[in-house]
C-alpha cells in the first residue's frame, strides 16, 4: 500500500531549482559509473549557465562544447586548453548550413547594462537589444553555422549520454539538426522559453525522442525513464535534513 504523504507547497519554489539540478546531473553521474559525455551547445565562455565545470574538472566527464560567440569562445578555448576530454568549437548549430549574423552587445553596451548576463549572443537581434538601443551598441558578426547531424558524423559521435541546448532562442532549430533518439541520452536540457512556438516545438521533439519532459530552473529537462534515480542520502542532504543542518520554514 502507498501512503499519501500529503501536499508539499514550497512558499518559494525557486529555491529548488540549484537542488534539483544537481540531484539530476547526480543521478547521471551514478547512472554511467563518471563516463559521463556531454554534447553542450551555446556553452558560452564554460564558467556560467550549467554547472557543468566542476564535473568535467572533478568528476572525469567529457564532452563536445560548442559556442559560436567569438569573444565567449576565446574565454572557452582557454579555460580548456590542457584538457584531454574536451573538444570545443567555434560554429553555431542550426537546421541548415550557412553564414548567418550572431548579435550581442558590444563590450561598452555590457559595461553600461551589468545587469544583464555577459556575453549574450542571439541571431534574433531583439533578444539582445532592448527598445531604444543604439545602433552602435549591437555587434553583429558573420558566423557559420551547421547542421548538429554534420558535426556528429565528421567526429564521429553516436552517443551521449547529456545534451544540453543554450541557443538564444534557436533551440528547436537546433534539434531539428540531428536525431537525438540516436544519441540515446539520459538527461536533455534544453533552455527554452514556455509558452513559445520554439518551446511547443522542443517539447514535441524530447517527446518524440521518447523522453519524459519537465521544467527547472528555466531549463526543459527531458529524462530518459527509468535511468536517472536519486539516493536517499541526497535528497536529504539537498533539503538540509540533516542532525544540525540550518532548518527551512518556507517548505
Amino acid at each position: 500500500m502507498i501512503r499519501d504523504l500529503g501536499p508539499f507547497i514550497p512558499k518559494r519554489p525557486n529555491k529548488l531549482n540549484a537542488p534539483i539540478l544537481a540531484m539530476l546531473l547526480n543521478g547521471l553521474h551514478d547512472r554511467h559509473k563518471g563516463r559521463v559525455f556531454v554534447l553542450q551547445v551555446g556553452a558560452g565562455n564554460g564558467e556560467t549557465g550549467l554547472p557543468l565545470l566542476q564535473r568535467i574538472r572533478n568528476d572525469g566527464w567529457s564532452g563536445l562544447l560548442i559556442e559560436p560567440h567569438p569573444a565567449s569562445f576565446a574565454q572557452l578555448d582557454a579555460l580548456h586548453a590542457d584538457s584531454d576530454r574536451v573538444a570545443v568549437l567555434n560554429l553555431g548549430i542550426s537546421d541548415v548550413a550557412a553564414s548567418l549574423h550572431l548579435h550581442s552587445l558590444s563590450p561598452d553596451a555590457e559595461v553600461r547594462n551589468r545587469r544583464l548576463p555577459r556575453g549574450r549572443a542571439s541571431l534574433t537581434r531583439d533578444r539582445i537589444a532592448q527598445p531604444g538601443t543604439p545602433d552602435e551598441d549591437v555587434i553583429s558578426t558573420e558566423v557559420p553555422f551547421l547542421r548538429m547531424e554534420t558535426v556528429l558524423t565528421e567526429l564521429g559521435i553516436d552517443r551521449v549520454q547529456l545534451v544540453a541546448i543554450n541557443a538564444g532562442g534557436h533551440e528547436a532549430q537546433v534539434l531539428q539538426g540531428f536525431s537525438l533518439a540516436a544519441l540515446d541520452p539520459s538527461l536533455v536540457l534544453v533552455h527554452a522559453t514556455p509558452g513559445t512556438a520554439s518551446d511547443e516545438t522542443c517539447i514535441a521533439a524530447l517527446t518524440a525522442a521518447g523522453l519524459l519532459p519537465f521544467r527547472v530552473a528555466g531549463w526543459l529537462v527531458g529524462l530518459a525513464p527509468a535511468r536517472l534515480s536519486v539516493p536517499l542520502e541526497d535528497l536529504l542532504t539537498f533539503f538540509q535534513k540533516g542532525l544540525g543542518a540550518p532548518q527551512e520554514d518556507d517548505e
